[in-house]
């Protein structure tokens, strides 16, 4: 209930928290009242010189909103700060009402926490300042707003976490500074004196590397010889994950022009292949090459080439070599070696191995994969031969068994119809490298040791045609070129020699050679090589140099 008090300014009422007058200015027509009477309905009559004034309460609450504004606090959440103990907090609030004026309504708050156990206080306009938090602890503020007709707002509570102040350090000229703050400052000081430090270390190196490789005339390119090293392959190594990615269940046939780079590739799926880690098949990669391999005697070579790969895998002597002594490859001709004395040892091998991946990779099928380089040769063989070949794969071993091939004529010799080869691979075609490929062929082997005169690295890339062999031949002499003169940038004047030496060479086995006829300083394993060069082919190229 509330007390109702008539006099001559007005009717004033309190509710136990608060007081309020009714007067002139909002509900009264004079401010002399003599009687108060009250209904059922809830209605109050006020008697005064006028008469009666009837007075009906509407009962919509006021809203409220307060928030935080001064003081060292932190916001953990919405309605929880956190706060230093002995640090004061300011409150803004803000209120509404449907039928009180903002100015009208009444706001009242009061705080409770450690030690304090506070009544309700009137705020005024719309700040409060709390003074000090004195103890650590958790205190609750509480707001609420009334309107004329006595209706309360929700309470708007506001949680305050006072906690200890950090520690702080007196810095010369700085002043107090927080323990932890400085703490952070000092380590990241030390990272940036370490990194510093590090890149510092890195420059000087690089520039050690820089004159080590203009002594010894350090020269990256090659030509004529496939890339066998994984951190110098260059330009192709989207197609190459590709490439991974279709091996479950497919076979794949790349053709392409000479010298473009099929052997290297082949090479460098071999590499990824042993490091895949497959949910669900391990791999064994066989490169073999079919270049000169007869006809009478193409499984049997192919048997040779199996084990011999097979043989290359870890503890294979202890583990594989016993099993392979029975294989009917150890006693049959060569020339009567026919695909069912193949498939027969194949069934043996691929058994052997099953049992060799089931402690090494448990839970994981076997697929081997015979990457056959040279492919063209298989179509000078009879159709039956090449159909024979086709059951093995297609039929006998197809779950077991995969195959990369590659040749240079070999897709229009299989794109028919009536080739036995007709259907079974997906076809790739190896074209030119694009400009960012030729860059980063160009310019990835020698990083952190020559660079290029923009214009001479444009010079290359139109006179290469995006042949990867051309780019190499033209870096390679390029190169020598320019560490004849002592320098560590490659200029026009050096790519013009390049081209026109190997102009006047016209002949790949004479590239790279200085004029005095010998070989400089390369590694043969570097950078994205023009590379169908077979065994054969490399023997032949060391005899020449040699003479």
């Amino acid at each position: 209930g509330s007390l109702w008090i008539g006099s001559e300014g007005g009717v004033t009422r309190y509710d136990g928290r608060t007081w309020e007058t009714l007067s002139v200015d909002n509900i009264l027509p004079n401010a002399s009242i003599f009687s108060i009477a009250y209904t059922l309905d809830g209605t109050y009559l006020f008697g005064g010189k006028d008469g009666l004034t009837y007075y009906h309460q509407e009962s919509t609450p006021p809203w409220i909103r307060i928030e935080p504004i001064s003081g060292a606090f932190e916001q953990l959440a919405p309605g929880e700060i956190q706060l230093d103990q002995g640090e004061p907090l300011g409150i803004r609030y803000v209120v509404g009402d449907l039928y009180t004026a903002a100015g009208a309504l009444d706001v009242i708050y009061r705080l409770s926490g450690p030690e304090i156990n506070s009544t309700w206080t009137s705020a005024d306009g719309d700040f409060v300042e709390l003074p000090s938090f004195a103890q650590i602890g958790a205190y609750t503020l509480e707001m609420v707003a009334r309107d004329q007709a006595f209706n309360y707002s929700e309470p708007a509570r506001l949680t305050v976490n006072v906690v200890t102040p950090p520690a702080t350090v007196n810095m010369p000229l700085v002043g107090a500074v927080e323990s932890e703050l400085l703490f952070a400052f000092v380590v990241i000081g030390l990272v940036a004196l370490i990194s510093f430090g590090y890149m510092s270390v890195g420059i000087i190196q690089s520039r050690r590397r820089t004159r080590e490789a203009l002594i010894r005339g350090y020269n990256p390119f090659v030509s004529g010889e496939p890339v066998r090293r994984e951190d110098m392959f260059f330009g192709r190594q989207e197609l190459l994950q590709r490439i991974v990615d279709t091996l479950h269940n497919n076979s794949i046939m790349i053709h392409g022009e000479r010298r473009i780079g099929k052997t290297t590739l082949l090479y460098q799926l071999a590499a990824r292949l042993r490091e895949v880690d497959d949910a669900e098949y391990w791999f064994i990669p066989l490169y073999i090459d079919l270049e000169g391999t007869t006809e009478s005697g193409f499984f049997h070579f192919l048997m040779e080439e199996i084990l011999n790969g097979a043989m290359t895998m870890p503890s294979a002597k202890e583990n594989l070599q016993p099993e392979f002594e029975d294989l009917l490859y150890r006693t049959t001709p060569t020339d009567d070696y026919s695909d069912r004395e193949f498939s027969r040892d194949l069934r043996e091998v691929i058994k052997v191995l099953q049992a060799y991946g089931e402690t090494r990779f448990p839970n994981k099928q076997l697929r081997l994969i015979l990457l056959l380089d040279e492919m063209d040769v298989m179509s000078s063989y009879s159709r039956l031969v090449q159909q024979r070949l086709r059951r093995i794969f297609m039929r006998d071993f197809a779950a077991t068994l995969g195959a990369v091939v590659a040749g240079i004529q070999i897709s229009k010799d299989w794109d028919r119809v009536e080739s036995p080869w007709y259907n079974l691979f997906n076809e790739i075609a190896l074209g030119p490298f694009n400009r960012d490929q030729a860059i980063e062929l160009l310019t990835e082997p020698i990083r952190d040791f020559y660079r290029y005169e923009p214009a001479a690295i444009e010079y290359i890339i139109a006179h290469s045609d995006g042949r990867p062999y051309r780019l190499q031949q033209h870096a390679l002499e390029a190169v020598n070129h320019m560490l004849a003169d002592g320098r560590r940038e490659i200029r026009m004047q050096d790519v013009e020699y390049a081209h026109e030496h190997i102009q006047h060479m016209n002949s790949d086995t004479h590239i790279g050679l200085d004029m005095n006829g010998s070989q400089p300083d390369t590694s043969a394993e570097t950078a994205e090589a023009a590379d169908d060069a077979t065994p054969a082919d490399e023997d032949r190229l060391h005899r020449e140099r040699a003479e």
